[in-house]
């Protein structure tokens, strides 16, 4: 009976994702990030959900492009002109990387599977930003994390306070152990990126109920991030306070805030979480961080020894050898990664990718609050708070992991680049002056921002 509704919903998903896929897309993003197959894997058997779902929604983007209603300025950003060098610096290390065809004992990776997985990666996130394309498209967007984060906090807790396991916590995996959240430090950014738009989803509904529901689930979430013991999302859960208590009017609340993961974390952290959090600073005498430093030396061999492609995508492990003598290992740092792998100037474009996203998040959400509270400016401040807190977090946890290509990272991306466009925000490629000159010609129209006088302000006090 299950099984049947299942099909039922995909069919059901598949037709309304031709003629609105934008919906489609939505869901596409559901069973990425939440990976049903992996928790109800009883009933998925041989469905690739992944693929009912993408395939409809490209034949429906396909039919929107020939109808002409995309609209282009979603795409003339400097986000998504960042992402697109990566795909393009991916793609060059790809076919021509010195290592890719490379068959050793420390090929961790299959890169023709890897970089398969990571196009679709890329062509999930272009095809959302042309279609998530206004407030209410953006909405039931961020509704993906929401539900993601709040049922596997429940499922997290469950594990612990239900099925008494202990010990290092990875999310929900099939029987032969595959599953995007296998590996417990991924399982953990999971919550680090998600609990803030858990919180700002109560602050938007405005009930108080709803409100505190929302603010109770905060805390689990922590203690699902404690049971994984995962050391990078426990700094990037303090990266995501700092943020929020920098952005807070009244930091009496953030003081508030801050104390209660303190809290948490002494009543809830568990002595695995404890004993390995306590090695953060003592690098010198802790295996693990060595070891990180260790592949980032080797790492900074590869872009000297390869400037321009890196040693090729998915190919750090069987490059190693050749930069150094220590044990092959993964980064363990995004930036490490992608500079040795794809070449410094991807890894470069990383880097410039998050501060000037994050950057830009911040001066929206300044600029948000000094204009007229309307519900369209009210959500745009709520997501636009959440993907700045989100993105924090998860560029803390990229010092410390490898997660070049964790769907998560360019979901956020996504929601961050549809806030910024939609809630009028100028983050256009085209240089400031030349649209005013553009602007200030008769009969060209202005780019359009939903309150001129704020925008000044904005100029004045940012």
């Amino acid at each position: 009976m299950a099984s049947a509704i299942l099909y039922l919903l995909m069919f059901a998903n598949a037709a309304a994702a031709v003629v609105f896929p934008w919906i489609g897309i939505i869901a596409a993003y559901l069973i990425a990030i939440m990976a049903p197959h992996y928790i109800w894997w009883w009933l998925f058997e041989d469905l690739r959900p992944y693929y009912w779902v993408i395939v409809p929604t490209l034949i429906g983007f396909a039919i929107t492009v020939i109808r002409h209603q995309i609209k282009t300025s979603m795409f003339a950003t400097r986000l998504c002109f960042l992402v697109l060098m990566l795909w393009i610096f991916s793609g060059l290390s790809y076919y021509f990387g010195a290592y890719v065809d490379v068959v050793n004992e420390w090929r961790f990776y299959d890169p023709e599977l890897m970089f398969s997985v990571f196009e679709k990666t890329l062509l999930s996130f272009f095809v959302g930003v042309a279609l998530i394309n206004d407030s209410k498209k953006l909405k039931y967007a961020a509704l993906v994390i929401v539900v993601t984060t709040i049922y596997m906090t429940y499922w997290a807790n469950a594990q612990y306070f239900i099925f008494h396991k202990f010990g290092r916590l990875h999310g929900p995996t099939s029987l032969t152990g595959q599953g995007i959240y296998n590996d417990e430090n991924n399982f953990a950014v999971l919550f680090v990126t998600g609990f803030p738009f858990v919180y700002y989803f109560g602050v938007y509904l405005k009930k108080p109920l709803v409100r505190l529901g929302c603010a109770l689930i905060v805390p689990l979430a922590w203690h699902a991030t404690f049971l994984t013991a995962s050391r990078g999302a426990l700094l990037g859960i303090g990266g995501v306070l700092l943020m929020y208590f920098l952005r807070l009017e009244k930091k009496a609340a953030g003081f508030l805030v801050i104390a209660g993961f303190l809290a948490a974390f002494a009543w809830q952290a568990g002595d695995v979480m404890k004993s390995r959090s306590a090695t953060i600073t003592s690098y010198q005498e802790e295996n693990s961080a060595n070891e990180r430093l260790e592949a980032w030396q080797a790492s900074m061999g590869m872009m000297a020894a390869h400037p321009l492609l890196g040693v090729g995508f998915a190919s750090f492990g069987q490059a190693f050898p050749d930069f150094s003598d220590k044990r092959p290992r993964v980064a363990h740092n995004t930036f490490f990664q992608i500079g040795g792998e794809w070449g410094p100037l991807a890894g470069i474009t990383y880097l410039v990718l998050i501060f000037s996203t994050i950057y830009r998040l911040r001066r929206n959400g300044t600029r948000l609050r000094m204009m007229e509270a309307t519900e369209d400016n009210h959500l745009f401040k709520c997501i636009n708070e959440s993907c700045l807190l989100a993105l924090t977090g998860f560029f803390v946890c990229s010092m410390f992991l490898s997660l070049q290509g964790y769907e998560v990272f360019y979901y956020l991306l996504l929601l961050a680049n549809a806030t910024l466009v939609c809630s009028g925000y100028h983050a256009s490629l085209i240089p400031k002056r030349i649209a005013r000159r553009r602007s200030s010609r008769p009969g060209v129209a202005a780019n359009a921002i939903p309150d001129a006088s704020s925008a000044s302000k904005l100029e004045q006090h940012a």
